[in-house]
């Protein structure tokens, strides 16, 4: 947990953030003095204005969802800490009296939507009481967002706690301020609402807790390392377990378990999972704000796999920082039933029949909002797989063309076993990669070698990879694929441009050309693509000096020596390509380039097993 803030103190941090909320949307206005954003202008077919609010550190919400198509205010308290009473109460007015002038134009009813924490339902129940008062002609009601099955089993004998509101309260704001543009009546928006909140069901875990800015010290437990909390709020609050992440994929097959468990044991078995067509669930995915929006891609995918398993295509998925807990490194899982949420609307004929789909994908203005609006009903048609096969059915590699393989004079055995020893050899040096490139790069090349060369040995053990001696460029051809598919960045580019024209070179070049001059060629087509020379801190460093001395007559122990030579070189050397360049340029005490230093071990391994 990272403990360092742009902004290291609270103080006056909240509203320094909602003034920039309001500024990216010019049909806001902020009223600082109740740390309320609020729309000025509305439909005038429009007869309820949508609030919502909480403590800070959720942001974007609720700021972020204010906006026609969604909240018509949001308030906001200091950081996960409820807004006050008095603030709720002016988000009311403003929400219900702004852009009316008090005669021509009748105030909205105000609906308040409100995540199941004993300070916002106080703080809001009150702030409603308040506004029956002052403002008498309006209709105020509310919907209580309690999502979090992880304390269901705990409280299931205690009436007083009831489920958090968690991450998908952001989804109800989008289905019930869509709704509110339509013209319906408080009644249907609240009848509505209690509909989806009773059929939404959520479930979070947290890798580590935030930090919150001006705070010393966290008094929370530290996890090991591959431990997560299950039922994780938005306050930085404990989670109800700890387990073990698992292998990948295995925690959110566990979350979905886990919450279809919870959905049929409080309304029975999922109408939605048994229809997969139209019927599908929603699923809902909310990042905390601290796991990498690669992570987050990966878990929607096993979310869709899990489901897949069941025959079930969800009907609409959404995944975003919908409502964050400042850094925290954790995420929710929701998922809505609407064929659930028609039953549960069956004495209501209107709002049975009302479209979900249609206020999911009702339009916007609330800049926070991420979700697809077009294509769901009507997806593109797609290729099928067997278009696509044929699509790649026509081989581009350079090793399957028409000219005259040649022969090098040596057994596919002692070729096979140089291969197997250059692969060793990296794997021998992968950590040492690896700390030459944190030191001067990105830390991966180590990686991006290791993945390469298992991928070769796994080629050769599984037969894929056949060597041909008597068409070695094809072998090398092949072995380019493996390296393009395996090894990424720029050094996997490098390799797999620099063996392709290799295999070029020896297939269909005249059919006695030299190991010599085909290396010579090969280099030759890879300057086209790269600037980088001899001193540049690359591995040009070690391969050239290696297709020099074979060019020159020398014999390969001596060309693989010259290679380490070159690598040895760029020890303090200033680099002028790859992500070293930007270092600064006292790099005295720097190692040898990573690349260059595999290169001379790959060498070094085939010239080994060539000796074998």
């Amino acid at each position: 947990m990272t403990t360092k803030h742009l902004y290291d103190s609270a103080d006056g941090l909240v509203l320094k953030s909602l003034r920039g909320a309001v500024a990216l949307n010019p049909s806001l206005r902020l009223h600082s003095p109740s740390k309320t954003v609020y729309m000025c202008n509305h439909s005038p077919r429009k007869h309820v204005a949508v609030i919502s609010g909480g403590g800070s550190g959720h942001e974007p919400a609720h700021a972020g969802y204010t906006g026609t198509g969604m909240l018509s205010a949001a308030v906001a308290g200091d950081i996960f800490a409820s807004p006050s009473a008095k603030q709720i109460l002016a988000t009311i007015k403003l929400a219900s009296l702004s852009g009316t002038d008090g005669t021509t134009s009748t105030p909205r009813d105000v609906l308040a939507i409100i995540n199941n924490y004993t300070g916002d339902r106080l703080n809001f129940g009150l702030a409603i009481e308040k506004a029956r008062v002052d403002l008498p002609s309006i209709k105020i009601s509310s919907v209580i967002v309690a999502d979090d099955v992880s304390l269901l089993s705990q409280n299931a004998s205690n009436k007083f706690v009831g489920p958090r509101g968690l991450g998908a309260n952001i989804l109800v704001c989008k289905v019930l301020g869509a709704l509110a543009e339509t013209g319906a009546s408080l009644e249907v928006l609240k009848a509505y609402g209690d509909a989806v909140v009773e059929n939404l069901f959520s479930l979070g875990v947290g890798l580590d807790h935030c930090h919150v800015p001006g705070r010393t010290k966290e008094g929370h437990v530290k996890l090991g390392e591959m431990e997560c909390e299950v039922g994780l709020g938005l306050h930085n609050e404990p989670g109800v377990a700890k387990r073990e992440i698992g292998k990948p994929g295995e925690l959110v097959r566990h979350m979905l378990e886990t919450l279809i468990e919870a959905q049929t044991a409080v309304k029975g078995a999922s109408l939605a999972l048994k229809k997969s067509g139209r019927d599908g669930v929603v699923v809902f995915i909310n990042n905390l704000g601290g796991i990498s929006q690669l992570e987050m891609g990966a878990v929607v995918d096993d979310v869709v796999g899990c489901f897949a398993k069941e025959g079930v295509r969800p009907r609409r998925i959404y995944c975003s920082a919908y409502m964050t807990s400042l850094n925290a490194p954790g995420f929710s899982i929701s998922i809505l039933d609407p064929a659930r949420i028609r039953h549960s609307l069956q004495a209501h004929h209107e709002l049975s029949t009302m479209d979900l789909d249609e206020l999911l994908d009702a339009p916007t203005a609330a800049l926070a909002w991420v979700g697809p609006q077009t294509q769901w009903q009507n997806p593109m048609s797609l290729d099928s797989d067997e278009a696509i096969q044929k699509i790649f059915e026509t081989s581009t590699n350079p090793s399957k063309g028409n000219g005259n393989p040649v022969s090098h004079q040596l057994p596919a055995s002692k070729i096979e076993n140089a291969i197997r020893k250059s692969c060793q050899s990296v794997l021998r040096v992968q950590d040492q990669l690896t700390e030459f490139d944190t030191i001067v790069g990105d830390g991966d090349c180590g990686e991006t070698f290791g993945a390469g060369a298992n991928a070769v040995l796994t080629a050769l053990d599984n037969r894929s990879l056949k060597v041909n001696e008597k068409a070695i460029g094809t072998t090398v051809g092949d072995i380019a694929n493996i390296l393009e598919d395996n090894m990424g960045g720029t050094i996997g580019a490098f390799f797999a441009i620099f063996l392709f024209a290799l295999s070029n070179s020896l297939t269909h070049q005249h059919p006695n050309i030299s190991w010599p001059k085909a290396l010579q060629d090969a280099r030759h087509t890879l300057s086209q693509y790269t600037p980088a020379e001899i001193g540049d801190r690359t591995f040009l460093d070690a391969l050239a000096p290696f297709c020099d001395a074979l060019t020159d007559g020398e014999k390969m122990e001596k060309a693989v020596w010259v290679a380490k030579k070159g690598a040895e070189s760029t020890r303090g050397m200033k680099a002028h390509l790859g992500r070293a360049a930007y270092m600064s340029s006292k790099m005295d005490d720097a190692p040898p380039d990573p690349g260059a230093w595999g290169v001379w071990t790959i060498l070094e391994g085939l010239a080994e097993g060539l000796r074998g």
